[in-house]
């Protein structure tokens, strides 16, 4: 019974989400409420709500609210970054500008690296599908490991486990990506006379200090320290100091984490991982894969996969399964028609929807190949 209040509550969240009467910040509330409610019954519903507001959540929304503010005030240095970038060579820039600015977790952050990216793009005669799908593609392939994503920290404390050991287990996804987008986009970017200046790489200062000093000290604490010094060194100015906190401080990016977290509470009391180790028998590695994809390709945002799909699957992605799980989760989010960041792109570039899937569906396929033979190597 519990196996199908939950099926219930995800489709519920997925069809509010795609029929856009609904914000996936709503559906995931009533939906996570609602699983809660019918799972677990009143006494245990209310203990669960209360018990998931711990020290993980503190962490996580910590993390997540500096990182946020870090990256609005790091907006403005894309130009330089692009120059910088730009000293490794132009085909080398192609793909590392919209990777660098991905390591900024901002929403519908594609757009930025989009503008960035475009005078070098054009340069290299690029189509517009092409050059969607470069920006669009290598934006997103730190979903599995910045310790900054959103989709890493819910991880982390639905796991139960460090940041970094997370890292340590989803490495390869990242891998799968990085290999998937260069078999397609390294025909199409062309050598051009463009240099930029290496002098400018130090604007990514902060991002170096925060991975540094994750390792030292708890995460929050290392990116409010950035955050602190960024703010110090370049004497930002105050109006710019509290817009970075009122866009860090977003009610709907709030409360999709903290109902992340509330939802994977009551699914660890009601005991939906034993219901589904039970069920699933020897199909584990494909559930692995196959239900994070399903939820990224349903919400399209980045983190809602690790929230929804990762709690009933917990005890069998404690390892390197878990890279199955986020290449899942990576490649249905990134064929989301519902993404932000590719509906963004695309109007930015003028592109034609179907020859980005084109793209896509190439990349697509390169990736699941890969994953498979990680599966067929490392478990058996």
């Amino acid at each position: 019974m519990t196996l199908v209040i939950f099926l219930i509550s995800v489709l519920f969240i997925i069809a509010a989400t795609l029929s856009r009467k609904l914000d996936v910040a709503y559906s995931l509330v009533i939906g996570a409420l609602g699983y809660g409610f019918f799972a677990l019954g009143v006494e245990r519903f209310f203990y669960a709500t209360l018990s998931a507001f711990n020290w993980p959540m503190a962490y996580v929304l910590a993390s997540l609210v500096f990182a946020m503010a870090l990256g609005f005030l790091l907006k403005e240095e894309g130009q330089q970054i692009a120059s910088g970038l730009m000293s490794m060579g132009p085909r080398a820039a192609a793909f590392a500008i919209p990777a660098a600015i991905g390591l900024l977790p901002m929403p519908g952050g594609a757009y930025i690296s989009a503008v960035v990216s475009d005078p070098l793009y054009n340069e290299m005669g690029l189509r517009s599908h092409e050059k969607t799908f470069i920006n669009y593609f290598f934006r997103h392939i730190w979903i599995p490991v910045w310790p900054l994503f959103q989709g890493v920290l819910i991880t982390a404390a639905v796991l139960s486990v460090s940041v970094w050991q997370v890292v340590e287990w989803s490495w390869p996804a990242t891998l799968f990506a990085v290999v998937a987008g260069l078999v397609v986009a390294l025909p199409l970017v062309k050598g051009v006379d463009s240099r930029g200046s290496a002098r400018d790489l130090v604007v990514l200062w902060p991002l170096a200090a925060v991975a540094v000093l994750s390792y030292l000290i708890p995460l929050p604490l290392a990116v409010a320290l950035v955050y602190a010094a960024y703010i110090a060194v370049k004497k930002t100015p105050r109006a710019l100091v509290v817009g970075s906190l009122k866009y860090a401080l977003n009610g709907r990016i709030v409360a999709i984490i903290v109902f992340s977290l509330v939802f994977a509470k009551y699914i660890e009391i009601s005991g939906l991982s034993a219901e589904l180790a039970r069920l699933l028998g020897n199909y584990v590695a494909l559930a692995v894969f196959a239900i994070p994809f399903a939820i990224g390709l349903a919400t399209g945002v980045e983190f809602t996969f690790a929230a929804l799909a990762f709690p009933p699957v917990a005890p069998f992605i404690h390892g390197p399964a878990l890279a199955l799980a986020f290449a899942g989760g990576f490649l249905g989010v990134m064929l989301s028609p519902a993404h932000s960041c590719l509906v963004l792109t695309r109007e930015y570039y003028g592109s034609d929807i179907v020859l980005v899937y084109r793209l896509l569906a190439k990349a697509a396929a390169v990736l699941v190949v890969l994953a498979a033979a990680y599966y067929l190597l490392v478990f058996y």
